[in-house]
């Protein structure tokens, strides 16, 4: 999303390739292992319950949010995201960013579209924490405090402006499918 009147931070940026590595592979499974349709009736456990959620899940989410200030590339096309710095233990989710600028003033805009794809994304029982790479951003304590902070978070939510800005960027998460990359 473009500012207009503002400079941008990062009026050249680096773009990345894309290691065939950070997609998932398809498992080669049999038809017949489980067949869900002979499930027993008395068999309470969800579907959600069920299935973990791995680094690469989480990481597939998160890869082809928008770039604010260049909306036709995403996160993983300047490295903000990587599957390497996604981690899953249990119930917890980090994500490492690396803002393209020590300076960068989208840092918090960023990481705030990851939050609200990965919580609207996850089941409830995840807690979502974020670290900053070390030494790619000028105060990182300050933007993990503010991502970190469920209340911030929620307030920076109210905001109808940010919220359009946010969903602007979310949006392109689901359009991309994870395959743009390999057709290029």
């Amino acid at each position: 999303m473009s500012f207009p009147g503002r400079p941008l931070d990062n009026p050249n940026p680096t773009f990345f390739a894309i290691p065939e590595s950070s997609f998932r592979q398809p498992e080669n499974r049999s038809l017949w292992v489980k067949d869900r349709s002979r499930a027993e009736p008395d068999d309470e456990s969800t579907e959600e319950e069920d299935s973990d959620i791995d680094a690469q899940e989480v990481f597939d989410l998160i890869r082809s949010i928008s770039d604010p200030e260049f909306p036709l590339s995403s996160l993983e096309d300047f490295q903000v995201v990587t599957l390497d710095r996604a981690f899953v233990n249990g119930t917890n989710v980090v994500v490492e960013i690396r803002p393209t600028q020590p300076h960068c003033s989208s840092a918090a805009l960023i990481g705030l579209a990851i939050a609200v794809r990965l919580l609207r994304s996850l089941p409830p029982r995840f807690r979502v924490r974020f670290t900053v790479m070390e030494g790619s951003y000028n105060s990182p304590d300050a933007l993990c405090k503010q991502l970190n902070d469920k209340e911030r978070v929620a307030a920076a939510c109210e905001s109808s402006a940010l919220m359009s800005t946010l969903e602007t960027m979310i949006a392109k998460a689901g359009d991309r499918r994870n395959t743009h990359h390999r057709l290029l």
